[in-house]
């Protein structure tokens, strides 16, 4: 017998509700390339959910006793889009293969709130999941509406999550520029700074040395690093510790307790990774699509080509062609 109106509506509801799985994908894979707009190629990942919704509806009307098959392939359907979010997530946001965590502002806004979104849309998934388990071997059939409350519960922290923080919504380089000035600038390379040394001085030069450095020691660190990122100080091949020590405007002396005792690497080793941060920045900016790999190894301060490719794999585990590649792909 056919049923109502409402009912219509509701099935179709129903039936089509999957839609969304596709876009929260979608919104994940586009965020991570930086990509404003929707292609006609982004369509394909809707053939499931529509196929499915009208499949959905047919069964309704004309083959009712296959409504539990659709109830177990429903099922399914959240988790298919939730593995390619993952996928798209681990391996260009979250765990990128490198010796050294190579971030900026951006990217640490992205990897922050994709983690958090992800989190509520497995959530989310989770309850609906678990509620039409239910409804299959417990309670008949309600079409995932029980333990709605926690979908509320999880809506509501959400919500306070994008009225606070506003920008995850729109991640754009326009956006930072204005937020980046010396008050608030982060730390690319924290995990290269020691902040509280209790090791053994060497000489007194260091005992003497000790409590003026210390007590401007974040200063010192936040100057190092906009200097170096900012100022791009190290493209000169030649530059030397005295020749930065002068533009950073702090004695040389400062500069070498710095590096001595409050950073695990020393100040060669800094400019190399310092370097390659830079064609790093340079790759993702497009800089190969017009120019070779030769002039970015000069653009960046490399001494040679050979100590470019070797620094560079070093440090990426990969080569700057196949850094590239993988950019392009992107």
């Amino acid at each position: 017998m056919p049923f109502s109106f409402d009912d219509r509506i509701a099935c179709a509801v129903r039936s089509f509700g999957c839609i969304v799985f596709p876009c929260i994908y979608l919104y994940f894979k586009n965020l991570v390339v930086n990509k404003k707009n929707f292609s006609v190629e982004d369509l394909r990942y809707f053939i499931i959910p529509v196929l499915f919704g009208f499949s959905n509806i047919l069964i309704h009307l004309y083959a009712p006793y296959l409504k539990f098959y659709f109830y177990l392939l429903f099922l399914l359907i959240p988790f298919y889009y939730l593995l390619l979010s993952y996928i798209e997530l681990k391996n260009k946001v979250w765990f990128r293969k490198a010796k050294v965590l190579i971030v900026d502002r951006q990217k640490i806004l992205i990897r922050n709130w994709t983690f958090f979104f992800f989190t509520v849309s497995f959530l989310f998934i989770l309850r609906l999941e678990v509620s039409l388990l239910i409804d299959v071997f417990v309670s008949g059939f309600s079409h995932g509406t029980s333990y709605l409350w926690i979908s509320a519960v999880i809506s509501c922290v959400l919500f306070f999550k994008i009225l606070l923080t506003d920008e995850v919504l729109f991640i754009t380089y326009k956006h930072l520029d204005k937020e980046k000035t010396k008050d608030n600038f982060e730390l690319v390379f924290d995990d290269f700074w020691i902040i509280s040394h209790e090791g053994a001085m060497i000489n007194n030069e260091d005992w003497q040395l000790k409590e003026r450095v210390e007590n401007n020691l974040p200063a010192y660190i936040r100057k190092v690093e906009i200097m170096a990122l900012e100022h791009f100080c190290f493209r000169n091949p030649c530059v030397s510790m005295r020749d930065f020590a002068i533009r950073l405007e702090i004695p040389k002396s400062h500069l070498i307790y710095l590096f001595k005792y409050h950073c695990s690497i020393n100040f060669i080793e800094f400019k190399k990774t310092v370097r390659v941060y830079d064609t790093i920045s340079l790759i993702e900016s497009g800089y190969l699509n017009l120019n070779t790999i030769e002039s970015l190894s000069e653009k960046t301060g490399f001494p040679s080509y050979s100590a470019f490719l070797i620094s560079f794999k070093e440090i990426t585990d990969v080569s700057p062609q196949e850094y590239n590649t993988i950019v392009q792909k992107t």
